[in-house]
């Protein structure tokens, strides 16, 4: 396995080599960071040679001057010493962003909190109760990450720290568990219409100029309503949860990286494993649900004393779905789960400090990678990379009202895939695709729905996205190893789902 993905790589290196000398320019750092990923089965060092080269293309040919205007006639490298500060200072003003860093820390301080209550180890001691072998292992990571709709990084980073203990128990390699985990916890939050996903997207389609109209002819506000008629039509989402659901009950056979990855699982010697402490006390399932229920609640609701909701509360899907805030909700969370552990003396207020100090650090890694991640989009911005998309696709000349769905999923699922974006892409081509639907007379919501099943796609299969590097932290396996072994099954998924836009676009 380790051989085709050198070959992969040093294939996208020549790519990207080949579109400097053609002076397709925005194209190359995207196909250098691929190609050293696929290579060295690393993260963040390929994001900084990619950003690197960016800046030095930027250095010799120039680019636009909205992404770094101080940087202009600079030399490489100081360009790029002074892009990361100009970068740093406009993200520092991105609520994208900030509301990233702040879930990822809080998030990471969460589930710390959470392990060392013995809240986990109880799920998992209450699981294995009922999980007898490897099989039921992987059905009960499969349909526990359905509990977290919430948001992706929730699934990736409470299922993957929960099932861990339990998947290791039965030989289960950590690459097919993060495989598994990785075929629900994106997708799940692109179909149930209560999630961070669904709301931004929601946002950006409500936005559209001149408004979408619903069934009666009346604009829509609400971007839960809005999100709706996306639902069905978001292919690529419902066929990796078939595709986790065949797995997981072994109705398809593993591809040749997942064996391997089996075969070399080592068991675990119990004679390793850490005796409990004779005085320590065993943790409790409550000690688990509890902060999870505060998290699910505060998140979809607002709180009790909030008399501007509850003074006027009307039970309807449109009321309750406009409420929803991730944020208020990790944050919440935290703050009870800290207290609540302090007051009732679960653990000890230094252990507590601890282990929410701990959580912070964990995610430092993450939010590196994220940082430069953002620098690369920043770059290939600075070069041209939508514009030259965009025209890329003005010039397909069977772009019509049947090809529209087929030609925008599979341009949004690379694009993501090779860029580790995914939010930023709906701002950008919400109102693209709107505009092209209506020009060429094809389906609005199944327009829609591709774009969304794109960046859903782009998000699972892309090789350093910050999903990615959230799934592998929680599974505990290397980021690199755990892209590479899922990413036949993605292809597989990006197959069929472009299939089906196909045969769409043309019975629509």
């Amino acid at each position: 396995m380790k051989s085709v993905s050198t070959i992969i790589g040093v294939a996208l290196l020549f790519l990207a080599t080949l579109c400097y000398f053609v002076h397709w320019h925005a194209l190359v750092p995207a196909f250098t960071v691929l190609g050293i990923a696929m290579i060295t089965r690393k993260a963040l060092e390929p994001l900084i040679i990619g950003c690197a080269i960016g800046f030095v293309l930027l250095a010799q040919h120039g680019g636009s001057e909205v992404y770094f205007p101080e940087g202009k006639g600079m030399i490489f490298p100081l360009n790029m010493f002074d892009g990361m500060f100009t970068s740093i200072s406009r993200d520092a003003h991105d609520q994208g962003l900030i509301w990233v860093i702040l879930v990822c820390i809080l998030y990471g301080a969460f589930v710390q909190l959470l392990n060392a209550s013995g809240g986990i180890k109880a799920v998992a001691r209450y699981s294995e109760n009922h999980v007898k072998n490897k099989k039921q292992s992987l059905i009960m990571t499969y349909f526990l990450s359905f509990f977290f709709f919430l948001d992706d990084y929730l699934s990736a980073l409470s299922v993957g720290n929960t099932m861990r203990p339990i998947t290791d128990k039965f030989g289960v390699s950590r690459e097919k568990l993060a495989l598994v985990l990785t075929t629900v916890c994106v997708p799940i939050t692109i179909i149930f219409p209560i999630s961070t996903w669904t709301i931004f997207y929601g946002t950006q389609i409500v936005a559209i100029d001149g408004g979408v109209l619903d069934s009666a002819g009346v604009a829509m506000t609400n971007p839960i309503q809005a999100f709706l008629g996306t639902i069905p039509y978001n292919f690529s989402a419902w066929i990796s949860l078939i595709m986790g659901a065949l797995i997981v009950f072994k109705l398809i056979p593993d591809s040749k990286a997942i064996k391997e990855a089996e075969a070399n699982v080592k068991p675990i010697d119990q004679s390793m494993v850490k005796a409990p402490k004779p005085n320590a006390k065993p943790g409790k399932l409550v000690y688990f649900i509890l902060p999870i229920l505060v998290l699910i609640w505060c998140t979809v609701f607002p709180y009790p004393f909030d008399m501007d909701y509850w003074g006027t509360f009307t039970f309807s899907t449109e009321y309750i779905f406009g409420s929803i805030d991730a944020l208020r909700g990790i944050v919440t969370a935290v703050v009870f789960t800290y207290l609540y552990f302090l007051l009732f003396r679960v653990i000890k207020f230094t252990k507590i400090s601890k282990h929410f100090v701990l959580g912070l650090e964990t995610i430092t890694f993450v939010l590196t990678v994220l940082g430069f991640t953002y620098l690369l989009k920043d770059v290939q911005n600075a070069l041209g990379f939508n514009e030259f998309v965009a025209a890329k696709l003005q010039g397909i000349s069977w772009l019509n009202s049947a090809t529209l769905p087929f030609i925008v999923f599979a341009l949004v699922s690379w694009i993501c895939w090779a860029t580790g974006s995914n939010w930023g892409i709906y701002a950008i081509l919400v109102p693209t695709t709107a505009l092209l639907a209506h020009t060429l007379g094809a389906n609005f919501w199944l327009t829609q729905g591709a774009l969304a099943s794109g960046t859903v796609w782009g998000a699972a299969a892309c090789f350093f996205s910050d999903n990615r590097v959230l799934t592998a932290q929680s599974c505990k396996v290397d980021m690199m190893q755990h892209a590479i072994t899922q990413f036949p099954y993605q292809l597989t998924i990006f197959v069929a789902s472009s299939l089906l836009y196909l045969i769409a676009g043309f019975i629509l």
